[in-house]
């Protein structure tokens, strides 16, 4: 499993509208919702001039009204996402007009495709 579908499974959970990039398939925005991408994605633990490992830096952004509080939501997704394998998350919060914006950083080994 990627980590991208990783994430669409923890946002599925959070009942959160959800998608890679940019949230396309509403009319009108909802007060909640989250977009993830790849930030990075490379090769780690070489042996014989090739990769071991995929490695992936990501990050998912939570977008929420200014009126509703994000506390426990951010604690829930920093949580899920650890438990889901990848590192502890960095986060920052930024403001954009009506609505907070709280990205969330981590990186997680993926599985090798061949």
């Amino acid at each position: 499993m990627t980590a991208l579908e990783k994430i669409k499974m923890i946002a599925d959970s959070l009942g959160l509208p959800n998608e890679p990039d940019v949230l396309t398939h509403y009319e009108e925005l909802p007060k909640q919702w989250i977009a993830y991408n790849y930030a990075y994605q490379g090769g780690d633990e070489f042996a014989d001039d090739a990769p071991q490992e995929d490695t992936a830096s990501v990050q998912v952004h939570l977008y929420s009204k200014i009126s509703i509080g994000t506390t426990k939501l951010q604690k829930k997704i920093q949580k899920a996402l650890f438990e889901a394998g990848f590192t502890y998350p960095e986060i920052t919060v930024n403001r954009e007009d009506s609505y907070r914006h709280i990205i969330f950083e981590c990186e997680i080994d993926e599985e090798r495709e061949e």
